[in-house]
């Protein structure tokens, strides 16, 4: 039996669960666009490093993956001084690796090491 003056209500409860959700969302807010672009970029490195290599030189490749960064919004981190493309008789290789620094919530920062790679036959 419950005491007259217990209730069975949970304020406190509710504002940490309250403020643990809006947490939650708030770092995937910041979070979720980050990997997407990057998955995005690997996505579009295979697609780069398919093309004729007797039509595309190496340096026309990093014009097109440079324009490619820009589109995602991460063209500070993905550029020539990142990205590396070697071009072989069958293969053409695009390695690229960055640092990336998020403020995932106020007061909480991270930096994250992404590492792009693409190694396809070529035409």
């Amino acid at each position: 039996m419950r005491a007259n003056n217990e209730r069975g209500e949970g304020k406190l409860g509710s504002v940490v669960g309250l403020a643990f959700l809006v947490a939650v969302l708030w770092a995937g807010w910041n979070l979720i666009p980050v990997y997407y672009a990057n998955y995005s970029m690997d996505d579009r490195l295979v697609e780069l490093a398919r093309v004729p290599k007797h039509r595309y030189s190496d340096a026309e490749v990093m014009r097109l993956l440079v324009k490619a960064a820009a589109e995602h919004n991460i063209e500070q981190y993905v550029n020539e001084t990142t990205c590396r493309i070697t071009t072989t008789e069958h293969r053409r290789t695009i390695a690229c690796e960055y640092e990336r620094k998020v403020s995932i919530l106020p007061g909480w920062q991270r930096t994250f090491q992404f590492k792009l790679s693409a190694d396809q036959p070529v035409i």
